[in-house]
């Protein structure tokens, strides 16, 4: 296993000109850079301007000694994990043993040993590492902590208003533009599978393009439904994204479509070059019914970075929230769908029974005495010789 540290960046606090040059070759062998300071006072404003991954510090020195230097970066909440090995010429035990309880990682006595020095800053920099990862990661917890709460107060109310709209294009506008809103994204598109296997353009939107069609726009959607399945051979239609998420019923994560392998994207290469667009990320998730049917898609373009605008991919924190709005949308869809055929079986039911009560009418007309009398008498007139 290769022990050998990674490169670092190392300062070097010695008030001689000699033993700054010899740290510093020491350490341009190793790999790593350096930078050097003369004196204390010197090396708080540079560690206060860059950041370093090790200080290696010299106690005897003018305007600010090694001792003050060391009580200031363990006092300073951003500096107090730097690590610092004091090399110097103290090497008295209690001064020693002062610059470890004042949080130094190690002490080397001046002359030092090469070797020695070497292993004691590749254990400082490994221990480091290890802290660096772990606060990286406690940092990203928490971020994702914080993000998925302030989401959820974004989703619930959204899942509240699908729930109560009445109003079918308004209801898949909210399905796209809260999707859009969640990820950032620049692009949209919401499908629905018709009975003939084919997924329906309902809404578009591309902000950025100023495209915003289908739905309560009222602007109709230029672009042919896509056919779940070849018309000729009957095969399923793998090759584009949407219609493969339909299929499979499993969302795609796609970071760059120009370079993504195993679909085709050529419809998507000749919207941009008519459009002078870019598309690049992608989000595709199915929208499934309780039975675990795919009754729609809702497909995602181009995830913006919230402080540059650049585009990024769809990252998977937020892929999993706008699935769990997809679910909430799912089940709005059902129940408006159920409601509209509920009404229509109603309607339907109201005409036979119209139809129904208007034949009882008619019988009971037709069935009278006085219908049948007249029924007599047209007969009989219909049977005297006209008159000439």
């Amino acid at each position: 296993m290769d022990t050998t540290p990674a490169p670092a960046t190392i300062l070097i606090v010695d008030d001689d000109d000699l033993n700054r040059e010899l740290l510093s070759q020491l350490l341009k062998k190793e790999g790593h850079q350096s930078a050097t300071a003369e004196n204390g006072r010197q090396a708080m404003a540079m560690l206060m301007g860059r950041k370093f991954d090790l200080v290696l510090l010299d106690i005897m020195m003018p305007e600010m000694n090694g001792f003050q230097v060391l009580e200031r970066v363990k006092a300073d909440p951003d500096l107090r994990h730097v690590p610092v090995i004091v090399v110097s010429a103290m090497d008295e035990i209690k001064h020693v043993a002062k610059c470890i309880e004042m949080g130094a990682e190690d002490h080397l006595p001046k002359p030092f040993d090469r070797l020695l020095l070497n292993a004691r800053i590749s254990a400082c920099l490994e221990k480091k590492r290890l802290h660096d990862h772990e606060q990286a990661i406690l940092k990203q917890l928490d971020k994702e902590k914080k993000r998925a709460e302030s989401l959820l107060e974004v989703i619930i109310p959204v899942g509240v208003a699908l729930s109560v709209e009445k109003d079918f294009d308004r209801l898949l506008e909210m399905i796209l533009l809260n999707a859009k809103q969640i990820c950032n994204a620049d692009g949209g598109t919401l499908y629905l599978k018709t009975a003939d296997n084919r997924l329906k353009f309902e809404i578009m939107r591309t902000d950025s393009l100023n495209i915003a069609m289908g739905g309560t726009t009222g602007k109709p959607i230029p672009f042919a439904p896509l056919r779940l399945y070849d018309e000729k051979t009957g095969e399923p239609n793998h090759h584009n994204v949407a219609t493969y998420a339909a299929l499979t019923g499993a969302s795609v994560n796609i970071s760059d479509a120009y370079r993504a392998e195993g679909f085709d994207f050529s419809g998507t290469r000749a919207f941009d070059q008519a459009n002078n667009y870019r598309s690049t990320s992608f989000l595709t998730i199915p929208l499934k019914n309780p039975l675990d049917e795919v009754i729609g898609m809702l497909q995602l373009i181009n995830a913006r970075d919230a402080d540059t605008g650049a585009v990024i991919p769809f990252d998977q924190t937020l892929q999993r929230l706008v699935e769990s709005l997809s679910q909430l949308a799912t089940v709005a869809l059902e129940a408006y769908i159920r409601e509209q055929k509920l009404k229509e079986q109603i309607q339907e039911l109201k005409i036979v029974i119209d139809e129904a009560k208007r034949a009882g009418q008619v019988a009971e007309i037709t069935e009278t005495e006085y219908f049948q009398n007249l029924r007599e008498k047209a007969k009989s007139l219909r049977g005297k010789p006209s008159a000439k």
